[in-house]
């Protein structure tokens, strides 16, 4: 049985008439009627009743009809899907992050990412930059994201926003009475920084920042994360500097200050493979340049919005 002998069968079942299919359907009736015939021999059983004025489907073909129908239906679907997935329209994208750009940046790309493809699935792994850089190799992500990359030759890195820094500091603490405060202010409470492991990091941009302003902080400690790098600031008589993002957090006992003179901002990248650019990755791009992943366009709101209904409103 062939795709041709159906779209033939049900053609003529539609019109009633073998001609009128013909017309139809670009061709002559020979072709047709043996196509019908052959049908008919190996289903073993009569389709069409033939009368001087056209056809009518005995109780068999009406039966066959409808799965013809729904066959055909069906081959139909799958050639737009192949199509739309070779167009990059549906499929899955597979995300990674690593780090704070988890909080806002990488949600909200996701989120105006699936509002546009929306039979698109995403996967979003955490993952270390290096451990990025190798999936990415070895296509096992279309996109990753984090502050910091190293160079590598076959990796294009992109900026794609730029956050404020901010002191994260017990409430408890004189130094969280104001509305901000200076680098030379954070100075006076032992630093915890974050993250450890792969380099270069938040950790060495914080540092730069102070070495800019040729202030030496003491150093307590280097946490794994963002969030132990909160919790042990919030356990003791320390600070954190943290970038935007993570300011817009609720986090018990902390106070988030702006720090009026900090040299730096704390960029916000995405990675992909410079050879490796699948079609839902090109869409993905197209709608991250097209948006606005700035934190301050967040920061009216975020002591009583969440992201999401931040990004709702429009704000």
């Amino acid at each position: 049985m062939e795709f041709r002998q159906l779209r033939y069968f049900v053609a003529v079942a539609e019109e009633g008439n073998i001609g009128r299919a013909a017309e139809k359907l670009h061709i002559s009736q020979p072709p047709i009627s043996r196509q019908i015939q052959a049908l008919e021999y190996e289903l073993g059983a009569p389709l069409f009743n033939r009368t001087p004025k056209g056809v009518t489907l005995t109780e068999a073909g009406r039966t066959f009809l409808q799965d013809a129908q729904r066959v055909l239906a069906h081959a139909s679907l799958a050639v737009d899907r192949t199509r739309a997935a070779h167009a990059g329209e549906i499929g899955q994208l597979d995300v990674a992050f690593f780090g704070s750009p988890v909080y806002l940046a990488v949600p909200v790309a996701l989120r105006a990412f699936q509002r546009a493809l929306p039979e698109t699935e995403i996967s979003l792994t955490r993952m270390g930059k290096q451990e990025q850089i190798n999936a990415l190799r070895d296509g096992r992500i279309h996109i990753g994201f984090a502050r910091f990359y190293p160079v590598e030759p076959d990796i294009t890195v992109e900026k794609v926003a730029d956050e404020r820094l901010f002191a994260a500091i017990p409430q408890d603490l004189a130094l969280a009475s104001g509305s901000e405060v200076t680098m030379a202010d954070v100075a006076t409470l032992p630093l915890v920084l974050f993250p450890s492991g792969d380099r270069p990091s938040f950790a060495d941009a914080v540092l730069a920042a102070f070495a800019e302003m040729a202030i030496t902080p003491p150093v307590h400690s280097t946490a794994v994360d963002t969030t132990a790098g909160l919790a042990l600031t919030a356990s003791g008589k320390r600070c954190s500097i943290v970038p935007e993002s993570v300011a817009a957090l609720r986090f018990p006992t902390l106070r988030f200050l702006p720090i009026a003179d900090c040299p730096i901002r704390a960029q916000i990248a995405c990675a992909y493979s410079s050879e490796r650019k699948a079609p839902i990755l090109e869409h993905f791009l197209n709608c991250l340049h097209s948006i606005s992943l700035d934190p301050g366009k967040f920061a009216t709101q975020r002591d009583t919005d969440s992201v999401f209904e931040i990004e709702k409103k429009g704000i």
